[in-house]
């Protein structure tokens, strides 16, 4: 069979030309060496296996990188999976966050508009926070997480190493505790995972706590600063009310009267009846220079008297009001002035109290305000799926873990396999 190829071979190389000729030799020659590395079995009379060294070692790389690839990672994952690696359990919680006048976090619109504009800025601060070292640090305060982490058992993959730093501790918290939000509604899934349903609950209600917390202390710094500048307002128009009640007693000390208008209707009180004193003795005297002669004793002792009167109600009149030059009242310091010159200096001082006050009141009623506010709390988790203590664990999925691991290393060996015949194929053509 060989000598007939061989015949029909020259047959054809005598007629091509001496480059194809070349090209038909080279191809003939990397034909036969090929099929000269192929075992030949006894029954084709090869007398046994003829493998070259290679080719016996190429075998033995396969064997090797299949029992390394392949037998060894299916069989660790399976005896870890089934026997070593420990329960883990899985707390869930979902809540929104409500604002109670419906602002949430106004100082942080930016960051709305950076998530799309949906109303996920609280719950997307809420996450946040659960993956940072803070949280951590709040949460140290009444947890050990590197002893909840580090369970005592066989398990030495899934536990963190109790020597591990803060830095690690994070990096290994945001692989067992995880927040999902629906940007479409703002609503938000808690999971917290770890190696006992106790710890799991009881992490996944301190977290719910904290977040609130954070989330009013936030939205709180408004109100604080509302309420510091409602009692900044609020001294300062109390100061100014007791200035002005200082003024207004100086005033009445100065000119002696507590009250213009008491004052100015007495002394008007005064001055009618002296008025209609004067007017009925006018009347008699009249009479009198009718009857009798008009120097008559009598008739001067009216006169007199009416004479009298008109000095009092001159006198009345000027401290009344006048332009001060005779009669006008003194007041404890000595100083001159009218009833209406006192009266216009002490309404003007009652004004300046009056708007003082009304100042103070408006002051007090927003102080008020502000303070109600700032005890108020502002922010709500509406949690309405509580979380609940685990009955059976969900992690490690043996079975898919364990599946998983096998597939993808034979299809590592495979690939390995695969790459090592293309080399070997191309170094021996």
């Amino acid at each position: 069979m060989d000598g007939i190829a061989i015949q029909k071979s020259d047959a054809k190389l005598k007629r091509l030309s001496i480059q194809e000729r070349s090209d038909a030799i080279s191809q003939e020659f990397r034909r036969v060496a090929r099929k000269a590395r192929i075992p030949k079995p006894i029954t084709s009379g090869g007398g046994g296996f003829r493998a070259r060294r290679s080719d016996k070692l190429f075998r033995r790389f396969l064997i090797g990188s299949f029992i390394l690839l392949f037998i060894f990672p299916s069989i660790v994952s399976g005896m870890y999976y089934g026997f070593l690696a420990a329960n883990q359990y899985v707390s869930e919680a979902r809540f929104a966050v409500k604002s109670s006048d419906g602002a949430g976090l106004q100082g942080l619109s930016s960051l709305t508009s950076l998530l799309g504009g949906v109303p996920t800025t609280d719950a997307a601060m809420i996450a946040e926070y659960i993956h940072s070292r803070t949280i951590i640090q709040d949460l140290s305060n009444k947890f050990n997480l590197k002893e909840m982490f580090s369970p005592s058992g066989v398990d030495f993959v899934s536990p963190l190493k109790k020597e591990s730093s803060l830095e690690d501790l994070l990096e290994y918290w945001e692989s067992k505790v995880g927040i999902d939000i629906d940007r479409a509604t703002g609503l938000a899934t808690l999971h917290v995972r770890t190696f006992s349903p106790e710890d799991s609950l009881e992490i996944a209600r301190e977290i719910l706590r904290l977040s609130e917390k954070m989330v009013n202390r936030l939205t709180g710094r408004n109100q604080a600063n509302g309420l510091r500048e409602a009692t900044d307002e609020l001294d300062r128009t109390k100061r100014e009310l007791e200035r002005r009640v200082s003024e207004m007693r100086d005033a009445r000390n100065q000119v002696g009267i507590l009250d213009a208008e008491i004052t100015t209707k007495a002394f008007s009180d005064i001055l009618t009846a002296l008025n209609l004193e004067a007017a009925r003795l006018n009347v008699q005297i009249q009479s009198l220079k009718k009857s009798e002669a008009t120097d008559g004793p009598h008739v001067r002792a009216l006169v007199a008297r009416s004479e009298s009167l008109q000095q009092q109600i001159a006198s009345y009149q000027d401290q009344l009001a006048s332009n001060g030059s005779t009669g006008t009242l003194q007041t404890q310091d000595g100083e001159n002035g009218t009833i209406a010159d006192r009266s216009a200096m002490l309404s003007q001082k009652g004004l300046e109290l009056r708007i003082a006050q009304n100042e103070y009141a408006r002051a007090s009623a927003a102080f008020e305000l502000a303070r109600m506010t700032s005890e108020r709390q502002r922010s709500y988790l509406l949690v309405y799926v509580q979380p609940q203590t685990a009955e059976e664990s969900l992690y490690p999925r043996r079975v898919l873990s364990t599946t998983a691991i096998v597939v993808a290393s034979f299809l590592i060996w495979a690939a390995t396999v695969g790459v090592a015949v293309l080399v070997r194929d191309h170094t021996a053509s």
